[in-house]
């Protein structure tokens, strides 16, 4: 187990190295002591020099193999290690090879290295760890730090989608067609995300592409002692794509069939579960690899949100809407499942704030008088950073 105070020279390593994870995130993670303190318990001195000379461009076995300085008989086993700890994530090529890349911090090399469930002492001490780097963000929710933040976060791009339950509404379609009589150009075909859990489990069901993997969030909140509100069982999060065959080779994961993977999704969002979709290099036009089904509590985005920890910007293809007063009862159960109090109750009715909505469909879902409808709205929601004094959670 690493040091917990490293030497001047560790310390140069750790940043060199971060610095180069940092090139994966469209928000860089800032070289503080704690977020070294994360990479300092995990990997050795020799992972973290092979780490920094493969650098940033993707590289196959053999490349790695031929650049290390770790002698042949020990690499298959040294880098195997590696791989487990998340530290090398697959890379899709057009090349029969196995390619690899170093992946960022989250999503990325932490989610992988509490992906199996392991309570080990090390994972014990990195969720430690982890812990206080979130909550040293908390620091930045002051004025003026808050602003910049804020400001910060909104001209990025989002970095993962919110998909809702069950099927999309359907849309009537108004187009006609009209005979021209010649060739025209076209634009090229356009691949359209998925926009419900079901219809990306069903994109991905044939073959093995689907695994499930402890959550992540849940995992490390568990092991600082922090309890969840909802019961959600502990294999939560779904792998999917080159992700899902990484996940199981590597002892993180297990594969899922189309219809176990639909069990899972339904029973977690009859407990509260938002579906969040992480993208590969947080680009949203970009392949899916994820799908995170956590709750408001633990998750790592959205907990952090209602922690006052983190602002928001996500991308949202439904909003909620109360088409007709009359339904509602006022139970409120509506506002409880919300992930960010986008809902209220007032004069015994629920009222949805439509600029916090982010169309996850939970409201609908846990709806017992079918009061709210889910409407196709595709639009980016951005949710400024909370005061303290006003978050939600405040463990």
């Amino acid at each position: 187990m690493a040091s917990s105070t490293p030497s001047k020279e560790r310390e140069k390593r750790l940043k060199k190295l971060a610095v180069l994870m940092n090139t994966r995130h469209q928000n860089p993670f800032p070289l503080s002591e704690e977020l070294l303190s994360c990479l300092d318990i995990v990997l050795t001195p020799e992972e973290v020099d092979f780490l920094i000379e493969m650098g940033t461009d993707p590289y196959t076995y053999h490349q790695a193999s031929s650049r290390s300085a770790v002698p042949d008989d020990r690499f298959q086993d040294f880098f195997e290690g590696i791989l487990r700890k998340g530290y090398a994530w697959p890379h899709n090529t057009q090349d029969e090879a196995q390619w690899y890349k170093l992946p960022g911090f989250m999503l990325g090399a932490f989610e992988v290295f509490l992906a199996d469930g392991r309570e080990t002492p090390e994972k014990r001490e990195f969720a430690r760890r982890l812990d206080a780097l979130l909550q040293s963000f908390g620091k930045l929710n002051k004025f003026p730090t808050r602003n910049f933040f804020n400001a910060q976060v909104r001209k990025s791009r989002p970095q993962q989608s919110i998909l809702i339950p069950g099927s999309a509404p359907s849309i009537e379609d108004k187009g006609k067609t009209i005979a021209v009589g010649k060739d025209i150009d076209a634009e090229p075909a356009r691949v359209y995300p998925a926009r419900t859990v079901e219809c990306l489990i069903e994109k991905h069901g044939d073959g093995s592409s689907i695994a499930v993997i402890h959550c992540f969030c849940r995992q490390y909140h568990k092991m600082v002692d922090i309890a969840c509100r909802f019961d959600h069982p502990p294999q939560s999060c779904i792998a999917i794509g080159s992700l899902a065959g990484f996940a199981v080779r590597h002892g993180t994961g297990r594969y899922l069939s189309k219809a176990e993977a639909m069990d899972l999704v339904k029973e977690l969002q009859s407990k509260g579960a938002v579906h969040q979709v992480f993208h590969q290099d947080e680009d949203i036009g970009n392949p899916e690899i994820a799908i995170c089904n956590c709750c408001w509590d633990c998750c790592g985005v959205l907990g952090s949100y209602n922690r006052g920890i983190i602002p928001l910007n996500l991308h949202a293809f439904f909003e909620a809407q109360l088409p007709d007063e009359s339904l509602c009862n006022g139970c409120a159960i509506c506002a409880d499942y919300c992930p960010v109090q986008a809902i209220s109750i007032e004069d015994e009715l629920c009222r949805i704030d439509r600029e916090k909505c982010i169309g996850c469909g939970q409201c609908e879902l846990q709806c017992s008088q079918e009061a709210i409808r889910m409407v196709e709205n595709e639009r980016t929601v951005f949710l400024p950073l909370v005061k303290k004094s006003e978050a939600r959670i405040r463990d």
